[in-house]
């Protein structure tokens, strides 16, 4: 056995772990060959700006070097999300969430990509998963604040949804929610979405340099 082919590593930086709002970049390449995993990671940091607040957000983004080699023709996907639950006070970390996002049980809510790979022929079978590299583009966002260590069942949920906490976390989430939208709409030509996304009413763009970043991202690539 080639050597370089006997095992595959997956390195996870810890960022991905800690839970949190952020806005994320599934990039999807597939390739007509085999691809080839190369472990690295490179990060590179920003600041935005935010009414009274500043916020780091750090990219990985294997800009720096390339994290895959491939051989054969090209193609690539693009699917944007983030965390932070609609009802619950709850924003996954990262690696969570795009765990979720390749859960195979046919009942999950929250495996849209999978949905995706599958409704439009990139998957058709188990083997063609070897031929896709999957990158996470991470967009950490400060902010998110636990609010209750109670398991979030309804009956804590509708108690919680009276104080101030519970509508500063969804005041906040409106804001990313805002950011998601204006991506997808302004990116859905080149996206695995479903949704559409909607036109930004104003001018302002919550969190810019993420929202600048993203739109190079995706249409350098």
């Amino acid at each position: 056995m080639n050597k370089k082919n006997l095992y595959n590593t997956l390195e996870i930086p810890g960022s991905f772990l800690v839970p949190g709002f952020c806005i994320y970049v599934l990039e999807i390449i597939r390739t007509s060959g085999k691809a080839l995993p190369v472990t690295s990671i490179s990060s590179s940091s920003m600041n935005t700006q935010s009414p009274g607040k500043n916020r780091k957000v750090v990219e990985f983004s294997e800009r720096s070097k390339a994290s895959i080699e491939t051989t054969g023709k090209q193609k690539k996907w693009f699917y944007i999300g983030m965390t932070g639950d609609a009802h619950y006070p709850s924003a996954r970390a990262g690696f969570h969430r795009i765990s979720g996002h390749l859960e195979l049980n046919r009942r999950s809510t929250q495996n849209q990509l999978q949905i995706a790979l599958k409704e439009n022929q990139i998957i058709k079978e188990d083997k063609d998963w070897d031929k896709l590299n999957i990158k996470m583009h991470h967009y950490p966002i400060g902010g998110f604040k636990r609010i209750t260590d109670k398991l979030l069942i309804k009956e804590t949920v509708t108690q919680l949804k009276t104080t101030q906490a519970y509508k500063e976390y969804q005041k906040m989430r409106q804001e990313i929610l805002s950011l998601e939208n204006a991506l997808i709409f302004e990116l859905k030509a080149k996206l695995l979405n479903k949704t559409k996304g909607v036109a930004p009413r104003t001018s302002q763009i919550p969190y810019p340099e993420i929202y600048k970043s993203i739109i190079e991202l995706v249409n350098n690539r």
